[in-house]
Formats: structure tokens, sequence, C-alpha cells
């Protein structure tokens, strides 16, 4: 599929309103008057900053409605709803409509010309005054072209984002973003322009690639400010009838895509550089009680049995030695280190990119080690504070960095790696 087209009906409509200062954009269907309400309730408590400001409100629906300008004596900020006719297909796969539909919201910013587009997720947990004005604040007061969110999570929580998204993309991309898949972002006017015009990559299976705004930033326009923002937001993700590995296998295949992509880019880059953040970091619910790791690790241990011949293609002999010692380890001394789960990621990067087997099979057999790694966190964050354990993430992302010139190694000289 092409990069996103707004339809003529929706293109027609959005000459009518002209241009708007500030696109908020649902990606994903909404009850229309319940938005409606929430909207008006929520820009009625926004600061003197937002005032005489013309924000438009839009979602996408398969069939578009009049927009609608409401404009209240008490409230000067003209709010303008749209619905935009828009063509989602189902895919079955949790983030590819994500990102379709936050395509198509990015494409509607630039159609109107708007100096800020803030995305938010479908469930509209985000639609608060505090995260509004968090985002409004970084692209039109600090000039950001990239605001990202720094959720509010548990330490079990996001193990995939922690674990792999996040310190991948940024030993990839030097940008020290520790979400780059959300589901709310913000983007400048002219950073709407170069994210709708993206041309999405087709994946294993015909469908289309998710959408990296932090990757399309550091390559695209590498000189544009990427920030985060505190954000107090609890997402409720439901994968369907998705389990971990297809859900694995979706969003790893798509950035080990975007790392093929961009190869002549990030083999350039060298460490790592902070973004700045602003908000104040909520404080955290106690976490509980830790996960039952022995699962996890049963399928660990199940996937060394019945996968061996798999890994071997894949990984270097040193590593499948370091698997099979912790095969023998007794649960509670079961630790993944950091070095070789970031060795781990890196060889199966490669082996999706010279297809040593086919990619489903080579994501497949990433899941039962991906479990071991998160039993291995498990057990050692269930010892720690909030705030150590977020010092040891800051370690694991560092330990990735280090591996980079072992990646740059075997993504160059494949051959000369070869197990």
């Amino acid at each position: 599929m092409a990069a996103i087209e707004l339809t003529e009906e929706t293109r027609e409509q959005a000459e009518r309103i002209g241009s708007a200062d500030i696109v908020v954009g649902i990606a994903g269907p909404v009850a229309a008057d319940e938005l409606r309400a929430r909207a008006e309730a929520v820009f009625g408590l926004l600061g003197p900053s937002f005032t005489s400001l013309h924000i438009v409100f839009a979602w996408p629906t398969p069939g578009g409605e009049t927009p609608v300008t409401s404009l209240s004596a008490d409230q000067p900020t003209a709010l303008t709803f749209f619905p935009f006719s828009f063509p989602v297909q189902a895919t079955g796969e949790l983030w590819a409509g994500v990102s379709a539909q936050q395509r198509a919201v990015l494409g509607l910013a630039a159609q109107l010309n708007a100096r800020a587009c803030i995305v938010l997720g479908p469930d509209l947990a985000a639609l608060h005054p505090h995260p509004l004005q968090l985002f409004a604040y970084a692209v039109l007061e600090r000039q950001c072209g990239l605001v990202m969110p720094l959720y509010s999570i548990g330490k079990y929580d996001g193990l995939a984002n922690n674990g792999i998204l996040s310190p991948l993309s940024r030993a990839l991309y030097g940008k020290r973003i520790r979400c780059p898949l959300a589901f709310d972002f913000a983007a400048s006017g002219a950073m709407c322009v170069r994210l709708a015009r993206l041309e999405p990559h087709q994946n294993n299976h015909g469908g289309d690639s998710l959408l990296w705004p932090v990757t399309v930033t550091a390559t695209q326009s590498p000189q544009s400010t990427v920030g985060q923002v505190h954000l107090d937001v609890r997402h409720q993700v439901t994968s369907g009838s998705m389990d971990l590995s297809a859900v694995l296998a979706q969003v790893v295949g798509s950035l080990f895509q975007e790392m093929e992509s961009c190869a002549a880019h990030w083999q350039r880059v060298r460490g790592s550089q902070p973004a700045p953040v602003w908000g104040a970091a909520p404080g955290h619910a106690p976490d509980g009680e830790p996960p039952d790791t022995r699962p996890m690790l049963e399928s660990f241990l199940l996937g060394f049995r019945n996968l061996d011949e798999v890994w071997r293609l894949v990984l270097p002999p040193n590593t499948l030695l370091e698997l099979r010692r912790l095969t023998k380890l007794a649960p509670e001394e079961f630790r993944m280190a950091d070095e070789l789960w970031a060795s781990i990621v890196c060889d199966f990067a490669l082996a999706w990119r010279l297809r040593t087997l086919s990619r489903t099979h080579v994501l497949g057999a990433l899941t039962p080690l991906y479990l071991g790694w998160v039993a291995s966190w498990i057990r050692e964050a269930s010892n720690l504070s909030h705030a150590e354990a977020e010092q040891r993430l800051e370690q694991l992302a560092r330990a990735w960095e280090e591996k980079k010139p072992y990646l740059l190694s075997r993504w160059r000289w494949p051959d000369r790696f070869n197990p």
C-alpha cells in the first residue's frame, strides 16, 4: 500500500475548514458524542496559552460526516470536530490498524497546515488537559519536531519495549527515547508532512510496517529536536486473538524492517544523546507480586530442546554454549546477562535480513529466548525499588550500545562470522 492518501471528500472538507493551529487526532474509531463532550470539557480547563487557537479534533470513520465547529461565549477557543473518511481494512494485527490511522491523522494535519498535531490512542486515556498542555508546549514553545511519551508503567510492564524496542532503537539511531512505538505522540507541522509522506515498507506477510516516528526523525530530519513528556496514562491494550509470538513477530519484525531500510544511516551513528524531558514524573503505585516465571522458563527450556537446529543456523557457537549453561541452572539462579541478550537479538536481526530461513520461523524462534530474558528480568527486578529498576534499564540500554560494533561487523561481513 502506498503512503496514506486522504479521500477526495476529506480533502474538500479540509479546504472548507482552511487551517488549524493544532490538530488533535484520534488513531481509531470513537463514539462521536462522547468524544465531543469530553473534548469540550477538557478544553474548557486549558490555560491561557490556548486562548484564541483554532483546534481541530479529528478521527477516522468509515464514512465521513460534515465537520462541526463549536465556540462558546466563555471559552474563546474554537473547536472543530472533524470525522473524516478513511477506509481501513481490518488486519487482525494489534498495531497495524493503529499505525495506519496515525498516518491518516498526520496527513490531515499536513492538509490543514497545522502548527502541531497531537495524536492520541483510540481509548482516549490521554484526553486530559495536562498531556495536551505538555505536548503543545514542547512543540509550539520549545520547537520540538517530535515529542514522545514517557509512560508511567510498573517494573513488570512493557517488557517487549524495555527489553528490545527501546534499547535497540537507541543503539541504532542514537536517540534515548523510552517508548519508540507509542499510542500518543506529537509532531510539528513540518514533521507531519514527512511522516504523512512516508512510504510504508511491506512486511513479510504483505502488509505495511508500523510507524516509527523516531526512526523517521533520526534519518530524515536529524537536526530536529526529539523530546519526551511524562504522561500518567495507562492504555488498555488488547491483542485480540494474537498470542505473544504473533505480537512479538509483528513489532520486532517491523523494527527489523526499519533497521534494514535505514542501514546506511544507523551504521554511521555512534553513541547516543539524551532527549529533553518535560513534566513531572508521576508517582508509581506498588507493583504487587511479580508474575510467575516458571511457565516462561519452561518455554525457554522447551525451545532449547525443540529449536536447537534453528538456533544453530542463527546463533554463533559461543552463544549456544551460554544458552546451554543457562538450561542447567536452578530456576532461582537463572539470569541472562545483558550482553548475551543484546547479542542474541542482533544475531536474529541479521538472520532476518539474510533470510537464513523463513522470516516467520526466525521471529517465532525468538519467542522462547525472549521469555527467558523476561524471566531473568522479573527475578532481578523483584528485589529492586522502582528507582533502582529504572537505573537497571539504563544499564541494559548501555549494554546494547556497547554491542553495536558486534552488530556492525556481522551486518557488513556476515560470512566472516558464519557459525
